[in-house]
């Protein structure tokens, strides 16, 4: 008779599991354990596989990192899926609207404090980009967006708020970064 683990893999094994700081996360890519070939990312002291990506996801994700460097402000950068720097978790979102210019990210990746906006497309990944959302918030974030393929809208999260609010396809969005207001029509996203 099959048992559960054997069922369904998403099951932990009922072993004792560890979770990891970021400091210890960054010594396993240091040491060669975990290597970029690895895709995973650090969520809440866990390593998390990340998901495989369809053309649609990287599609999107290079429209809106060209949206937003040709109307960014100077002082601020647009970073496309590379890791912030969380007291317990270094997630790679798709966009990252960060404050500062690259090379002030030599050294060490940006916190959530530093980033006035931070985006994943979810197309396969729905469930993981809404639980991040308390990762993001408890960072202190300002804004998070989940552009949601399947659905054709954008949950957007903004500062404490636990629950999104929905934009239509139909709708536009605009992020105020500065005194520059950035407005995306989202037609032109989920054409």
């Amino acid at each position: 008779m099959a048992t559960a683990l054997e069922l369904n893999s998403a099951i932990a094994p009922p072993l004792q599991l560890h979770r990891f700081s970021v400091e210890q996360y960054h010594r396993l890519g240091e040491m060669g354990v975990l290597t970029p070939e690895d895709k995973v990312e650090l969520l809440e002291g866990w390593i998390a596989a990340k998901m495989n990506q369809r053309p649609i996801h990287g599609y999107l994700v290079g429209l809106l990192n060209e949206l937003f460097v040709r109307q960014l402000p100077p002082g601020w950068i647009c970073r496309c899926q590379l890791p912030i720097t969380t007291e317990r978790s270094e997630p790679e979102p798709d966009i990252a609207i960060v404050q500062g210019m690259q090379v002030d990210y030599r050294d060490g990746h940006p916190s959530g404090m530093q980033c006035r906006l931070i985006i994943e497309v979810a197309d396969t990944s729905l469930d993981k980009d809404r639980s991040k959302s308390a990762i993001y918030r408890s960072a202190g974030v300002l804004e998070y967006w989940i552009v949601n393929i399947n659905s054709k809208c954008v949950e957007r999260y903004v500062g404490d708020s636990l629950q999104p609010a929905i934009v239509q396809a139909d709708s536009q969005i605009s992020i105020q970064v500065d005194e520059t207001a950035i407005e995306i029509e989202l037609k032109h996203i989920f054409e």
